[in-house]
C-alpha cells in the first residue's frame, strides 16, 4: 500500500508519494500515496457511480450490517498489525493503541450492525390528517416519512485518532445507505489504507468504500466537487472554516467535529485525588492532542494548593519514551510542527504573567522524536492566551474560582463546547451545574467514556452535528414525505 489508493475496489498507484515519519524517532519509515485532485475527482467520481447506479443505497439494513460485521471480524483477524501501525504512525502508547484505537473501532463496528441498525426505522407512518388542499378542497392525506440515504459522503479524518474516528464515520455512513471517500491526515495515512485493504476483504461491492491519501488538493477537491453531497470533518475549527466556506458554493451538508478548550470544574468537596488523577490523564492521554481533553482545569479556591501539590508528584512520575517500550505512559507529539506550535504557547503563557509550575520544555535524552515533557501552569487568568486557544499537547492551565456561578461562567467563558467535567460528591448540584455548561458533553466524576449510544459534538466552535449511535447515523440521512389521499370532501 506505499504507492496506492483504493478506488472503485481497485489498487490504482499515485502519481507522487509522501513520506511516512515515525514520531518516535523523526525519521521516515515508509511512504505514503500524495493523491492529485483528479486522483480525487476519480474517487468522488466513482462513489457517484455506486450511489446513482449501484445496488449499495437500496441494500436492506440486515445486508448493510452483515457486511459492517465481516469489516469487523477483518479487523479482528490483523489487529496486531493496526495496533503495530497505530504505535509507529501516531506514536501512541501500545496499550492505548490496543484498547481505545483499535479494539473500540472493532467493538463500535458490531455495535452498529447488531443493535444499531436492527432498531432504526427508516420509514415512519404519520397519521392521517385532514386540511385544505393545494386545490382550495378539504381533504384527508395519510402518509409515510422516509429516511434515506444522503448520497456520497466525503469523509476527513485527523491523525489522533485515525482508525476509531474513520470507522466511526464510515459505519456511520453506510449504515445510512451512503458510499463514501475517505482522506485520513497526511500524517496517518498508512492506518486508514489499511483499513481499505479490510473493506477489500469485507466484499463491499464496487465504488462504496474509496480510500486516497494526500494533502490541501485533495482535501480540496472533495470538499468543492459537486459530486460529494455531505462532508464529515474532524479536526481544528481554523480548517474546519475553511471547509465550511469550500462546501457553501455546491450547498454541500456539513458535520464538523472540530476544537476544544475543555472545563474540568473541581469543587471544594471532590474527591481529590481522583480528581487528581484525572489531571494528569487529561494531560498525557495522546500526549495532549485530543479535542476533548479537560485542560482548563477550574478549581475551588480553598482547595487549589493541595490539588496542585497531588498533581506535581503524578506529571513526574509519568514516563514519556518509545510509545513500543511497554513502560512508556506517553509518547511523542505527530511531528515538529506541532511540538514547535506548543512551545511557542508555552513561551507565551509565561510571557502573559502565568506561572509554569511543572514541565515546558523538552525531556533529555530523547532527542530523536517530538517529545515534550507534561506541563502545568498555574496563576492563570481565564483571559489568557492559554486558557482560551487549544494546546493540542501535554498541557493544562489551572485556573481558581470562588463559588458556583463563577465557575460556570469561566466554564462557558470559551468559544469551545465540546466536553467538560464536573468533581463533587453533591450530584444535585453537579446536575445543577450541568445543565448550565453549554457544551456538548458534561462528565460527572469521570473523565469521557465511549458510549456507542451518546451523541458526541460540540457547541459554539466545537462543531456542527453530531457523531456516534443513533445520532451519527441520522446525518447521513434525507428525510423524504411521501403522501396520499383517503378521502375528499
Amino acid at each position: 500500500m506505499a504507492n496506492r489508493m483504493f478506488i472503485d475496489n481497485q489498487w490504482v498507484p499515485a502519481q507522487e508519494t509522501m513520506p511516512v515519519i515515525n514520531p518516535a524517532t523523526g525519521q521516515p519509515f515508509s511512504v505514503a500515496p500524495s493523491a492529485s485532485r483528479g486522483d480525487a475527482a476519480r474517487a468522488v467520481a466513482a462513489a457517484r457511480q455506486a450511489f446513482d447506479h449501484g445496488p449499495w443505497a437500496h441494500t436492506t439494513p440486515r445486508h448493510r450490517a452483515d457486511l459492517l460485521r465481516r469489516l469487523g471480524q477483518a479487523m479482528h483477524e490483523r489487529r496486531e498489525e493496526l495496533v503495530e501501525l497505530v504505535v509507529r504512525e501516531s506514536g501512541f502508547p501500545r496499550p492505548l493503541a490496543e484498547a481505545v484505537h483499535v479494539q473500540s473501532a472493532i467493538d463500535y463496528l458490531y455495535d452498529v450492525a447488531d443493535r444499531l441498525l436492527p432498531s432504526m426505522a427508516f420509514t415512519t407512518p404519520l397519521n392521517p390528517h385532514t386540511a385544505p388542499s393545494m386545490t382550495g378542497r378539504t381533504q384527508t392525506t395519510q402518509g409515510v416519512v422516509a429516511r434515506e440515504p444522503f448520497g456520497v459522503a466525503a469523509l476527513l479524518t485527523p491523525f489522533n485518532a485515525a482508525v476509531p474516528l474513520t470507522v466511526h464515520k464510515l459505519a456511520s455512513a453506510l449504515a445510512a445507505g451512503c458510499t463514501t471517500v475517505i482522506k485520513p491526515s497526511p500524517h496517518t495515512s498508512l492506518q486508514v489504507l489499511l483499513l481499505a485493504e479490510l473493506v477489500e476483504e469485507a466484499g463491499f461491492p464496487p465504488g462504496v468504500v474509496n480510500v486516497i491519501s494526500g494533502d490541501v488538493a485533495a482535501g480540496v477537491e472533495l470538499t468543492s466537487n459537486p459530486g460529494v453531497d455531505v462532508v464529515s470533518f474532524t479536526g481544528s475549527d481554523t480548517v474546519g472554516r475553511t471547509i465550511a466556506a469550500q462546501a457553501a458554493a455546491t450547498l454541500k451538508k456539513v458535520v464538523l467535529e472540530l476544537g476544544g478548550k475543555s472545563a474540568n470544574i473541581i469543587f471544594a468537596d471532590a474527591d481529590l485525588d481522583r480528581a487528581a488523577l484525572e489531571v494528569v490523564g487529561n494531560t498525557v492521554t495522546n500526549a495532549g492532542q485530543g479535542c476533548l481533553l479537560l485542560t482548563r482545569t477550574l478549581v475551588d479556591a480553598r482547595v487549589h494548593d493541595e490539588l496542585i501539590a497531588k498533581v506535581i508528584p503524578m506529571l513526574a512520575a509519568v514516563t514519556v519514551g518509545d510509545p513500543a517500550d511497554p513502560a512508556t505512559a506517553m509518547g511523542p507529539l505527530i511531528s515538529a510542527a506541532e511540538r514547535d506550535r506548543v512551545e511557542a504557547m508555552i513561551r507565551q503563557g509565561r510571557a502573559e504573567g502565568a506561572v509554569l509550575a511543572y514541565g515546558g520544555h523538552r525531556p533529555g535524552g530523547l532527542d530523536g522524536g517530538f517529545y515534550l515533557e507534561p506541563t502545568l501552569f498555574t496563576g492563570v487568568e481565564n483571559s489568557m492566551t492559554i486558557a482560551q486557544r487549544e494546546f493540542f499537547g501535554p498541557v493544562n492551565v489551572v485556573i481558581p474560582f470562588s463559588g458556583d456561578d463563577e465557575a460556570v461562567r469561566i466554564a462557558n467563558d470559551s468559544d469551545y463546547g465540546l466536553n467538560a467535567g464536573i468533581f463533587t460528591r453533591d450530584f444535585d448540584r453537579a446536575h445543577a451545574v450541568a445543565r448550565r455548561i453549554r457544551s456538548g458533553t458534561v462528565n460527572i466524576n469521570a473523565s469521557w467514556g465511549i458510549n456507542p449510544d451518546a451523541p458526541f459534538g460540540g457547541f459554539k466552535h466545537s462543531g456542527l452535528g453530531r457523531e456516534g449511535g443513533a445520532y451519527g447515523i441520522a446525518e447521513f440521512l434525507e428525510h423524504k414525505y411521501v403522501s396520499w389521499p383517503v378521502g375528499v370532501i
